[in-house]
């Protein structure tokens, strides 16, 4: 029968303490006695009377803060795996908790149930080899050659593999005779044997904080986790090495962000395609509504002023507010609707907007889309352009004060660039800015896997380039 892991969680945030919990029941662990505490205090009046298999430290706590939190529990409790639970920020205090003897360690908002599974069984794998192996030379024989974890020991002065266990010849795939009579350079890949071995520990641990390559005998590379120990073998001091792969392990952690990457993707397209249903619905009810209502307004009032029955000076102010409503509604109109592109292609959508700047008597507009083919880029990438294009022109009218401005398109190499240069007073880029018209376009560009970039100074104008593939999607 499978023994039950009871579990101590010592977390203080309640979101993380609920995904953890959330994750542990969706895993096919056999969980005994789930415990909480939310600072050191807590856990070490838990751990007064029970005795837990597994424990998920928070190294941050309202009583106790980084290395100190893991070395308080660690000598309180010898038997239990310790398993850190650590934000990205402080990834280099948890690697320090490792290099003490921690089991493991997950990143908050980076494991699922899976991840977390394998955490678990490996912790308490390796907790089990840390206690058997402290117990007696005989008992450590037995564990190292029995260990599910590949392992291995090597003379530090000559790197030459003494030993190895059943796990590491399956692993690098090896027979026992042809694993012994390698150097520890022969399991890493050609490119990084040259490199030099580091033989002070605190050194070591420092490289080895990371994954890193080896090479199997079939020439396939896994990237593993290496934690080593010394020990005495025929009167002398060798390294021995105990191996993690990883590598399904990383390849997930891969595969979760290229889903959360495309997730986003598919957000923005959803929330880009919703503002444009809006403004079209929009548009069409300014127009087809309250521009109509507003014209049969202007016919009555034209009307009533032939009869000249009423004030008459009064009736020519209506007709002119009204006319110049007609004139905003019918700005309004042409900003909102997308224009139809396939019907009149993107330069001609473009020429429609550079034409109400250059009635601008102090702004001359210049433009260059000789090099552009409209066949090259789909219906979507036009009105994504458009729109970018559309932006970048209303804010230099509104902040710039140029008086020229320069906008092409063209390619470069297999990638289309729009660019739009003016000669404004431009700003300080280190500056924090508050405006949600580059973030727009940022959001607009990476949804057809666009990179946007900006070259301005104060009183040295502004320069956006925006560049992005078209052969997937041309």
């Amino acid at each position: 029968m499978t023994t039950l892991i009871n579990i101590l969680i010592i977390e203080d945030n309640e979101v993380h303490l609920y995904l953890l919990n959330q994750y542990l029941t969706l895993s096919s662990l056999r969980i005994g006695t789930i415990s909480h505490a939310a600072s050191i205090d807590e856990a070490l009046t838990v751990l007064d009377t029970e005795v837990p298999n597994i424990i998920f430290l928070d190294l941050f706590l309202p009583d106790s803060e980084g290395l100190e939190s893991y070395t308080i529990i660690q000598n309180k409790i010898k038997t239990a795996a310790i398993i850190v639970i650590s934000s990205l920020s402080d990834i280099n205090t948890t690697l320090e908790a490792l290099a003490l003897g921690a089991e493991d360690y997950l990143v908050k908002g980076e494991f699922d149930d899976r991840i977390l599974e394998k955490t678990v069984r490996y912790s308490i794998e390796r907790k089990k080899s840390e206690i058997q192996l402290q117990a007696s030379e005989a008992k450590y024989r037995q564990i190292f050659y029995n260990n599910p974890s590949p392992m291995y020991i090597y003379d530090l002065e000559t790197l030459n593999i003494l030993e190895c266990n059943e796990a590491a010849v399956k692993t690098y795939q090896y027979a026992r005779e042809e694993f012994t009579k390698l150097s520890i350079l022969d399991l890493r890949p050609p490119e990084l044997r040259v490199h030099p071995v580091i033989n002070d520990p605190n050194e070591l641990k420092n490289l080895l904080s990371n994954p890193l390559p080896h090479q199997k005998k079939n020439g396939d590379i896994i990237m593993v986790e290496i934690s080593f120990y010394h020990i005495e073998m025929n009167e002398k001091v060798v390294r021995q090495v105990q191996i993690n792969d990883v590598t399904e392990k990383i390849e997930l952690q891969k595969a979760l962000t290229a889903q959360q990457e495309e997730k986003q993707r598919s957000i923005t397209a959803a929330t880009i395609t919703a503002q444009e249903t809006e403004r079209a619905e929009l548009g069409r009810e300014l127009h087809d509504n309250i521009n109509q209502i507003l014209v049969t307004a202007l016919l009555f009032l034209d009307n009533v002023i032939v009869t000249q029955k009423i004030d008459f000076e009064r009736l020519k102010y209506i007709k002119q507010i009204i006319s110049e409503s007609i004139k905003e509604i019918r700005k309004l109109t042409k900003g909102l609707v997308p224009p139809a592109l396939d019907n009149i292609g993107l330069v001609q959508a473009l020429e429609g907007v550079l034409s109400n700047l250059r009635v601008l008597d102090n702004m001359t507009i210049n433009t260059s889309f000789a090099d552009f083919s409209e066949n090259l880029i789909s219906e979507d990438q036009k009105l994504m352009i458009y729109r970018i294009a559309q932006e970048q022109l209303n804010n230099i009218v509104k902040h710039s004060g140029a008086s020229v401005v320069d906008i092409s398109l063209q390619l470069k190499d297999e990638s289309l660039e729009l660019a739009i240069k003016d000669n404004g007073k431009g700003c300080d880029l280190t500056e924090k800015r508050n405006g949600v018209g580059l973030q727009n376009i940022s959001t607009r560009a990476a949804l057809h896997h666009g990179k946007v970039f900006i070259n301005s100074a104060p009183n040295q104008g502004f320069e956006l380039a925006v560049n992005f593939p078209i052969m997937d999607e041309a």
